[in-house]
């Protein structure tokens, strides 16, 4: 009688633990999701940042310049880029370090800058800036396609009273 006891209560043990073993795996399984998760956060939050940051320079130099786009080319020295809507199209190429390529081939983030020039009609210079992704086999874009993979946009206008710059 006494090893029939002995027997039920090694079985319960053997139960108990492969259930506590189930827990722990499924317990780090959601912990390890979890961890790669913040790792994708981490590297969106890293990628915004350096969207932000060139997006601000471009503007603070835009506004500083008085709104004109000539002091941006000698800044910064950009890729133009064909438009027929613009009055001038720019890009600058980046590296997935936010290191500055020269060709758009090597790059992974593209900074597109479009400008319209002030008129008679409209004081105001109008600076379009686009922070996205680049496609693997990146083709000079058109004016309908800056928006993809997008990860800043931001429009500036600076009122000049009516100047003519550019």
């Amino acid at each position: 009688m006494k090893k029939q006891y002995a027997a039920s209560r090694s079985g319960l043990f053997l139960i108990e633990l492969i259930l506590s073993i189930f827990f722990f795996i499924i317990a780090a399984a959601v912990v390890m999701q979890l961890f790669v998760k913040s790792h994708f956060i981490s590297k969106d939050t890293i990628n915004i940042n350096h969207a932000l940051l060139y997006t601000q320079n471009i503007a603070e130099l835009f506004l500083a310049a008085n709104g004109d786009f000539d002091a941006l080319e000698q800044e910064f020295h950009p890729e133009t880029l064909p438009t027929s809507v613009y009055d001038a199209s720019a890009a600058l190429y980046f590296d997935k370090d936010w290191q500055r390529q020269e060709a758009s081939a090597d790059a992974v983030y593209a900074v597109t800058f479009h400008y319209n020039k002030v008129t008679d009609s409209n004081p105001f210079a109008v600076l379009n800036i686009y922070i996205s992704e680049c496609p693997d086999n990146m083709e000079p874009q058109t004016e309908y396609d800056y928006t993809s993979g997008c990860i800043h946009h931001q429009e500036i206008k600076k009122y000049t009273g009516g100047h003519q710059n550019g």
